[in-house]
């Protein structure tokens, strides 16, 4: 009986499929397998298209490098040039001491060199040979022998040893291409590249191409305005020689190249200008798939790039992992629609109540969205007057029908004005104009709330400008007075809703990320590489969702007053150091690094609550790592600041905008709010840090002049003036 039952459900499941009610679900199957045969047969094209793009990419990023490996090279010159620009006698120790301090076999693998060439009128030959014979060289003498004006003697060259000795002594104004690249630099007083040379230091080995770099000094005090000006001034030069093959195997030691690529010193790529290959064999039969012209210090490199052998194979994988997945995917969806083919209705009542409900809130948000089009298209400020002397103000009618009271014509003691404010904001607003009367400002912007006649109170913006004397003192504020009901009315329906969908969207996100975590650690096989960086993205991004709903909800607690707190005494030096490690990864990754004042109070505690405190510190740390440049340092202090204990965070970044300052602790606020900004983030972290300061007791700022960097700063009470 059982087994007529099971294949009477057998029987009944396959006549099902073939139903006329199923046509959706063949159709679904048919129509998938169509586009996945379609996309495997253009799978190919696509790939060899990829292929080139990732040939570019890489183009770029060899270019990119070496480019920057020279600069990183003239700021070398540039710093042994102000050595000899700082002190008159730069000696062989001084000299010696400063190169290798520079580490330069370490940072920088491939220089051959940095050292010092002195310009020698020829009729002080022999003094100067005698002068550096009498250093200890006994058989020091400038080469090559003849007569030349002027001369040119190399007597410093770090490290001082190996090939580097050969070149001791050597004029290299005496070569036509070093001497064309000397005077170049010496006139226009910028760093300037060689041509192709063959160095000095050629004494053993295999010979390879050679530059050179150089950088002029002058002698302190002349004249530098024209290029004659800066010849008849000119001291010498700090060099550096480079063996091109030795240079280019330094830049590139430590990454593995995936494009083949050849360096000529001339932009028509002449054979005669090569300066380095990466192809074994030479020349090359193989046309160029790219070139790029690099334009360094008075020389342009030309760079032709080619594909080695199995490049596009490598990146081409085979097409039938796509097909068996696409195919699956098929007959998921095709089991999948058949199995909601045979609940329709109940499917489509559901989709009624959901389009009707939709179809409701869009309604209701837009009617929402009108009026508040409307509300800014009608809105009616009022004006106010107020004489800093006499302390007195008037305003104009509209300003007193926001509050529906008696029209004044003429100006009232501010002291009645005062009666006006609620009694919860009228010292923070009376502190806001203090503030901004003491303080050396021209604009104030205050948020306040006013008493309306019926006895409830009007939340309102008031703006001003502060006109003062010759003495900076202030003489009279003007401004206006705007009605912000219906704004804070409409941020509470967008608090709302965010709140509403950020809770919405947690456990579906999760699920999601946490399914997409399975699938690229291998739960489900080995995903095929054509798909694999698609789902790493879609992981990141998910998780990146995650954590602006984190922010969301945790600014949603915050306003609504649900966040706890678990405010304990706590010395604050100890959370700092938790915070700069917590975060150390994050800085490295930015390549800067945290510094923790000496000067930081020992002994300093505060009543906090150590997690949010974190969560405060993370936020102003990540912002200064995302806005400093690299190699910078972020210095992060404690100290006393009157009755408060101050944390500052200082970065040397490019600042924040003047315009922007106003703004910076608003929700969703960011300086750069386009679709292509370079810095990522939610808008959030400044506002949720403002909040979780403010409920321990303390309050939050900022100090900031654009293109000198930023400090953020947070005060907190001392345990002796916070109450238990």
């Amino acid at each position: 009986m059982r087994l007529a039952h099971a294949y009477q459900q057998c029987g009944s499941a396959i006549k099902g499929l073939f139903d006329r009610r199923n046509l959706l679900a063949w159709g679904v199957l048919l129509g998938s397998l169509g586009v996945v045969l379609l996309s495997w047969h253009n799978l190919s094209n696509n790939q060899q298209l990829a292929a080139s793009e990732q040939f570019e990419l890489l183009a770029d990023e060899l270019s990119k490098t070496l480019e920057e490996r020279m600069t990183d090279h003239e700021r070398i010159l540039l710093a042994g040039a102000g050595l000899f620009d700082a002190s008159h006698n730069v000696t062989r120790e001084d000299w010696k001491a400063f190169i290798q301090r520079l580490q330069l076999s370490d940072r920088y693998p491939g220089i051959q060199g940095v050292g010092f060439t002195q310009i020698i009128p020829a009729s002080q030959r022999s003094q100067f040979e005698a002068q550096i014979r009498a250093q200890g060289f006994a058989d020091f003498s400038i080469r090559p022998p003849g007569l030349r004006e002027p001369l040119s003697a190399i007597i410093y060259l770090e490290p001082f040893s190996d090939r580097n000795l050969a070149a001791f002594g050597f004029d290299m104004l005496s070569e036509s291409t070093r001497r064309q690249a000397m005077l170049a630099a010496a006139q226009s007083g910028e760093p300037r590249l060689s041509g192709k040379v063959t160095l000095m230091q050629e004494t053993h080995g295999k010979v390879q191409p050679g530059l050179l770099m150089y950088v002029p000094v002058y002698r302190t005090g002349q004249p530098l305005g024209t290029p004659e000006e800066r010849l008849q001034a000119l001291r010498g030069f700090v060099y550096s020689p480079y063996r091109v093959h030795d240079l280019i195997n330094g830049i590139f030691a430590k990454r593995s190249q995936a494009i083949d690529f050849e360096l000529f010193a001339s932009p028509d790529g002449a054979p005669q200008q090569l300066l380095f290959s990466s192809i074994a064999e030479q020349p090359t039969q193989l046309p160029a798939l790219s070139q790029r012209e690099l334009s360094l210090h008075g020389q342009t490199w030309l760079l032709k790039f080619y594909a080695p052998a199995g490049f596009a194979a490598g990146l081409l994988r085979s097409q039938l992992p796509l097909l068996a997945l696409g195919s699956l995917i098929s007959l998921l969806l095709f089991f999948l629609v058949s199995s909601l083919s045979h609940r329709r209705e109940l499917a489509q009542n559901l989709a009624t109540r959901m389009t009707e409900q939709l179809r409701r809130q869009e309604q209701d948000l837009r009617l929402s969205e009108e009026r508040l089009a409307l509300a800014v298209k009608g809105s009616n400020d009022g004006w106010w007057d107020y004489d800093v002397r006499t302390e007195s103000l008037l305003a104009s009618p509209r300003a007193w029908q926001i509050l529906e009271l008696p029209e004044r014509e003429t100006a009232i003691a501010i002291s009645s004005l005062q009666q006006l404010i609620s009694a919860d904001a009228l010292q923070d607003t009376l502190a806001h104009f203090r503030q901004a009367m003491a303080q050396d400002i021209t604009y104030l912007s205050v948020e306040s709330r006013l008493l309306h006649r019926d006895g409830h109170t009007v939340p309102v913006l008031l703006r001003g400008y502060i006109e003062r004397d010759a003495q900076h003192q202030p003489q009279r504020i003007g401004g206006t007075i705007m009605d912000l009901s219906e704004i804070k009315r409409i941020e509470q329906l967008k608090s709302d809703f965010v709140s509403s969908i950020s809770h919405e969207l947690r456990t579906p996100l999760t699920s999601i990320s946490g399914s997409l975590g399975l699938i690229n650690g291998g739960a489900l096989g080995e995903v095929p590489a054509a798909m694999a960086s698609m789902l790493s993205i879609a992981q990141q991004n998910s998780q990146r969702l995650s954590l602006l709903i984190n922010d969301l909800l945790d600014m949603d607690k915050l306003i609504a007053g649900k966040m706890t707190f678990d405010l304990q005494e706590l010395p604050l030096l100890p959370l700092l150091q938790e915070a700069l490690s917590s975060n150390q990864a994050y800085a490295e990754q930015h390549q800067v690094s945290y510094c923790l004042q000496p000067g930081s109070d020992l002994t300093a505690s505060a009543h906090v609550d150590a997690l949010r405190l974190q969560q405060v510190l993370a936020n102003l740390l990540s912002n200064a790592c995302k806005f400093s440049p690299a190699g910078a340092s972020i210095e992060v202090s404690l100290e006393r600041h009157g009755q408060h204990l101050r944390v500052s965070v200082r970065d040397h970044g490019e600042g924040i905008p003047e315009a922007f300052q106003a703004r910076i602790f608003q929700k969703f606020s960011q300086a750069d709010a386009s679709s292509t900004r370079q810095k990522g983030g939610t808008g959030l972290g400044l506002a949720i840090s403002k909040e979780l300061i403010e409920h321990m007791g303390g309050q939050i700022g900022f100090h900031s002049v654009a293109g000198q960097g930023a400090c953020f700063w947070f005060d907190l009470p001392t345990c002796a003036n916070t109450s238990t």
